[in-house]
């Protein structure tokens, strides 16, 4: 991450005396920017228009600091009852909202709404910015935000605070950088571009989850319109399943599994475990010694860094002695809680992953059948099975044996293909864009594009981003490249 903070190597009495005599060096530290910035209070106001919970029986579309993806500032609400709100008054949220988490801000709790969904509201941990008090893009200011150049402005603040806690009064302290001359002849064309970079970022995100939302659809039409003559009715296990079984502690007996494990082995195409295929495991193991790095040779992982069918982290590293580089083609599987989340490798990478991951490979199998089994396990639909399937305990770990009586059905290898390529579907990059066009044909192209290089797009547009704003900051010349 690059730093913007200037360290004074003297400090003045009158200095000492005006910040209380703390010595706290975010009291003393400075952030560097160019001539053209202006405070964020002035450039935006605050929404406090909330809504109260009191007597409302009636589902939300409710936001917390958890509902921001810190990598791309993309806020995905919960849908929830309000009794099950922890709180009797929330705000009211519409369509480009900027939200900002008062509580550890330096984690990247910056998001923006895009939707325009219904009773959309949010916990008072946020802070909501509605309305710009200038004539400036809300895309440009919230791309400036989103980087660690806003990022390390906060922490000054936070960290100089008795009780740490962004808030409103803390907005007359905030800079927001512009373009200069400096930057390039046009300074709007540098702001366009952060504008554009930012709303193709958001872009991605929205369909990785109209693509995950279309996965978890065709596997359930499949499963519900190919069912065998019997019907499905529920009864209470018998004691010779518990004694099968060999446990109580479980959903195994509920309806809801019970239901979900009869359309599986009830499919008209069959179904197949895991131990009928020659399936291989290796453990993960964390490096005893490493250091992070920008330019680290291999890639970090854990399971708290995959959710959803995508990369929610990456760390690079460097380290030694490297045993088990994940192969290409191979499922990484959480066995621990939450357990059965995984993630599918399609592309060779230099990947380390820790022990609480099994590294799951598979001979004379497809791509495309590994990546169908990778996205039913995850599946909105199997992840009940999955929870009831895990052996239980404190931390709900899974076991080889565990792991290989999972179950899947035997789909049409068109139905399979079909699935696989909403995950993985590589299309060339545009070309012959410029500031007029780049919207549209990003737009359209990521309506066709895979999750998995969406992913990894969104990455790379991240990185860019970051390196645009420095530029700006420091006053470096930007070239107008798309």
């Amino acid at each position: 991450m690059k730093s913007y903070i200037i360290k004074p190597k003297s400090v003045k009495k009158s200095e000492i005396v005006e910040r209380e005599y703390i010595f706290s060096a975010s009291r003393h530290s400075d952030i560097q920017i160019n001539s053209n910035f202006d405070f964020l209070v002035n450039l935006i106001n605050i929404s406090k228009k909330s809504v109260s919970l009191k007597n409302q029986k009636k589902y939300f579309n409710y936001v917390e600091i958890g509902s921001i993806n810190t990598t791309t500032g993309y806020v995905e609400p919960t849908y929830k009852k309000s009794i099950d709100i922890s709180t009797d008054s929330v705000y009211q949220l519409q369509k480009d909202d900027i939200l900002i988490s008062t509580v550890r801000t330096y984690l990247g709790g910056i998001g923006i709404v895009n939707q325009k969904e219904q009773d959309f509201v949010a916990s008072k941990a946020l802070i909501v910015l509605r309305e710009l008090k200038k004539d400036i893009n809300k895309y440009y200011l919230f791309g400036i935000l989103r980087t660690s150049f806003f990022i390390e402005q906060t922490n000054l603040i936070l960290n100089a605070s008795m009780y740490p806690r962004m808030d409103k009064d803390s907005f007359d302290k905030l800079k927001i950088s512009f373009p200069t001359t400096a930057n390039h002849s046009n300074p709007e064309k540098v702001k366009n571009l952060v504008a554009l970079i930012v709303q193709n970022i958001i872009d991605k995100e929205e369909q990785i989850k109209l693509k995950n939302k279309q996965i978890d659809e065709l596997i359930e039409k499949e499963l519900k319109e190919n069912q065998k003559a019997e019907n499905f009715s529920y009864t209470y296990p018998r004691i010779s399943e518990i004694k099968e079984e060999t446990r109580l502690d479980t959903g195994l007996y509920e309806r809801e599994f019970k239901e979900i494990d009869f359309l599986i082995r009830n499919y008209k195409g069959g179904y197949e475990y895991l131990k009928d295929l020659e399936t291989n495991f290796k453990s993960g193991e964390t490096p005893k010694t490493y250091l992070e790095s920008e330019n680290g040779k291999y890639i970090w992982v854990s399971n708290k860094d995959f959710r959803n069918n995508i990369w929610k982290n990456f760390t690079k590293i460097n380290t030694l002695n490297v045993k088990n580089l994940v192969p290409k083609n191979a499922i990484l599987f959480s066995r621990r809680a939450p357990a059965g989340i995984n993630q599918i490798i399609v592309e060779k990478q230099n990947m380390i992953v820790n022990d609480g991951i099994k590294i799951i490979t598979i001979d004379n199998i497809t791509t495309e059948k590994l990546i169908f089994i990778s996205l039913l396990f995850n599946s909105t639909f199997y992840q009940n099975i999955l929870k009831q399937l895990s052996g239980g305990g404190v931390f709900g770990g899974m076991t080889n044996e565990d792991i290989l009586n999972m179950y899947f059905p035997n789909f049409p290898e068109s139905t399979q293909q079909e699935i696989a390529k909403l995950y993985y579907n590589p299309l060339e990059k545009n070309t012959d864009l410029n500031l007029e066009n780049y919207l549209e044909k990003e737009q359209a192209r990521n309506r066709e594009t895979g999750i998995f290089q969406l992913n990894m797009e969104i990455f790379e547009l991240s990185g860019q981003l970051e390196e645009l704003v420095h530029k700006i900051v420091l006053e470096k010349k930007v070239e107008i490249s798309l």
